[in-house]
């Protein structure tokens, strides 16, 4: 079988400043991963029947935010390739006059659930994650520093491949309002969870149109995390159409569709 393969990322041509890495930081800082749900997905073939993916897929969006007293205006990519059981996925974010930020999951895509097993983060720094479910441990490293490792959980995802998962979950089954899910997150700081509720679905405004979504928030347990909502619409498969990220300080970000993907 053979693997994806990566193409290569762009760097950027001039350094972005505090701010412009803190919209970064706003726009792709999410994190997640799929342990245990109120009403587990049964397992299915995820290449065949109602749930079954697409082989490519490029969502676009607008983004727009703030950080201090600066508005920022950016655009985002999200991209998905299937090839056999392995998967690809990409999220790029572009800054005018400063360049790109791309987080990078590559994996399986398996009946029991989406599983990574690498994940990347370039700025001017790259950050690698590398998860070896054989042995249960994930190995991380910034640039050429010396790399750190620690424990898997079950299920565990990285900051792309929750998104992916959590559209696998709502296209096996209904989506039912209130339901709780929690998730083991891999980062910087290693696998730690997070509380997801699925509120209702609701309209949502995007530059492709008012698009019915449900509206998926992260619950916080501590007062200086990010306040995480995301809309997840069946006209893209479940993934975002609009995503809001919010800090304790007042900085916000805020990426809408700008259209629909093609049948």
């Amino acid at each position: 079988m053979s693997a994806v393969r990566s193409a290569s990322l762009p760097y950027q041509t001039a350094q972005p400043n505090r701010r412009q890495c803190l919209a970064w930081a706003l726009a792709l800082g999410l994190a997640g991963s799929g342990v245990a749900q109120a009403n587990p997905a049964a397992p299915m073939n995820p290449r065949k029947g109602p749930a079954a993916w697409p082989e490519r897929l490029q969502l676009d969006y607008e983004v727009s935010a703030r950080v201090g007293a600066i508005p920022v205006r950016a655009s985002g990519q999200l991209q998905w390739l299937l090839q056999g059981d392995l998967y690809e996925a990409s999220l790029t974010m572009r800054l005018p006059l400063v360049g790109a930020r791309t987080q990078r999951s590559r994996g399986r895509l398996l009946p029991m659930g989406v599983q990574p097993l690498a994940f990347s983060d370039q700025t001017r720094r790259l950050r690698r994650f590398e998860l070896d479910w054989a042995a249960q441990r994930y190995r991380y490293q910034r640039d050429n520093e010396a790399a750190q490792d620690g424990p898997l959980q079950a299920g565990t995802q990285d900051r792309l491949s929750l998104f992916f998962e959590l559209a696998r979950r709502l296209r096996l089954q209904p989506p039912v309002a209130d339901a709780l899910w929690t998730v083991p997150v891999l980062g910087t700081s290693g696998v730690q969870p997070w509380t997801l509720r699925l509120r209702a679905q609701e309209p949502t405004e995007t530059p492709a149109g008012l698009l019915p979504a449900w509206r998926l928030e992260r619950h916080n347990t501590q007062p200086e995390d990010t306040r995480m909502s995301l809309w997840l619409a069946e006209a893209t498969h479940f993934l975002p159409v609009r995503i809001l990220l919010q800090e304790p300080d007042g900085d916000w970000a805020d990426q809408r569709l700008r259209q629909l993907p093609q049948a």
